[in-house]
């Protein structure tokens, strides 16, 4: 699994606790057995997002990867039927970029995970220096 595949995957994991930092400071800590988890996971994330770029280990990107399930599954489960008698009725702009930093994250980490990911960074098309109208040695 190649690091610079790993990056995204990184970035998206830690992007994702940060805003639950940010939920859970803006109010979520006071919502009993559900507001600790905001903590729990933003502390998760930031672990996950640093091991991920420091060992490149297939077994941190699929603990990432339960990770962003787990916690999407959350937020759809707290958005329709409740999550442990909270059911929130409104998806703020918090909510959507949670969402999306953990759709993110799932990709990112199973395009790392099946090798894809440096596949198609190794498919794109590079400049080619040009000098008067041949390339340059």
């Amino acid at each position: 699994m190649s690091r610079t595949a790993l990056l995204p995957a990184a970035a998206l994991v830690a992007i994702g606790g940060f805003i639950h930092l940010q939920l859970w400071s803006g109010g979520y800590r006071g919502i009993p057995l559900i507001g600790p988890w905001f903590v729990v996971n933003m502390v998760v994330s930031a672990v996950i997002a640093v091991a991920l770029l420091a060992t490149a280990d297939r077994r941190v990107a699929l603990a990432g990867l339960a990770l962003s399930l787990a916690s999407l599954a959350a937020l759809v489960l707290s958005r329709t039927v409740g999550l442990f008698g909270f059911l929130e009725t409104t998806w703020t702009e918090r909510a959507l970029s949670a969402t999306g930093a953990e759709l993110g994250a799932i990709v990112a980490l199973a395009l790392a995970l099946s090798g894809r990911a440096s596949a198609s960074l190794r498919a794109l098309p590079l400049p080619v220096p040009v000098r008067h109208g041949r390339r340059a040695a």
